[in-house]
């Protein structure tokens, strides 16, 4: 894959994209030492292991599993204010006196059942079908969201380990797609943009290449185009893969993240520092 998918991507690729975001997540996770699994991660309250266990739990969900029964006192978890983290909790709380290597053994039987499922699903993506924590949403919709968190949660493990993995796979570029799918919101309502200005999002890899521009349309609604070289706007942001990646998931920047801003720089600073679209 070398361009952003449409958002009509067929199922199959889709899925294709989610088998390697959930592949690559389990190599890495397979790959920590204990010191890694049990040091503090990215994720405020989480360590590295508790990533894994994460992942575990949704997938286990998305398969029909019932959530442990476990009490959980709320005012120990600081992190987890709202209804969906309070869910994405229970299994991660229920799996912390498991070892390691239990928990990568649970990641790899819910793999091989998740693989299984969506083979045989329907490959209607806009069906309605049960999505993490029982919310109804298209199937197009879990799947993208899935191959987004994962290959998020893949970086995470990565920041523990130091190993860089390959930064253009096909989960890369769906996860991307979500990316660029929020520009439309943070450049009207995070940014308050006027309807008048625009903006381009030049991301120069490695791995992941595009160059986008943002404007609001005749209709009111703001949105995300692919943009040629040629295109201009009134502020112009020019980035690598991984510094997007990061501002756009709440994550560490790198430490030189090289960002430069052409035109506008108070609109292109506030569009920096609102890129963030993860929960």
């Amino acid at each position: 894959m070398d361009r952003l998918p449409p958002s009509a991507t067929p199922y199959p690729e889709l899925v294709a994209a989610w088998a390697s975001a959930v592949e690559g997540f389990a190599a890495t996770a397979e790959s920590l030492t204990a010191e890694q699994w049990y040091a503090a991660s990215v994720l405020p309250g989480w360590t590295n292991g508790d990533i894994v266990a994460h992942v575990v739990g949704i997938e286990q969900d998305l398969l029909g599993e019932p959530l442990p029964t476990i009490d959980i006192d709320w005012d120990t978890k600081p992190h987890a204010r709202d209804l969906f983290s309070r869910y994405t909790e229970i299994a991660v709380e229920a799996r912390r006196g498991e070892e390691p290597g239990e928990v990568c053994a649970e990641l790899r039987k819910a793999i091989s059942a998740r693989r299984a499922q969506l083979a045989t699903e329907p490959h209607d993506l806009g069906q309605v079908v049960r999505g993490p924590g029982g919310w109804e949403l298209p199937r197009g919709v879990v799947v993208r969201m899935r191959c987004f968190d994962i290959w998020v949660h893949e970086q995470d493990l990565r920041m523990a380990t130091g190993e860089p993995g390959e930064p253009g796979t096909a989960a890369a570029w769906t996860a991307a797609s979500q990316m660029v799918k929020g520009l439309g919101r943070t450049w009207a309502k995070s940014v308050g943009a006027p309807a008048d200005r625009s903006a381009i999002v030049d991301v120069t890899g490695p791995g992941v290449v595009f160059r986008v521009q943002v404007a609001t349309g005749e209709d009111g609604r703001a949105r995300a185009i692919e943009a040629d070289p040629a295109a201009r706007a009134d502020v112009i942001v020019t980035m690598s893969w991984p510094t997007f990646a990061a501002l756009s998931t709440g994550r560490p920047a790198p430490e030189q993240p090289g960002i430069d801003i052409d035109g506008e720089r108070g609109l292109g600073e506030l569009l920096v520092t609102s890129l963030n679209i993860a929960p």
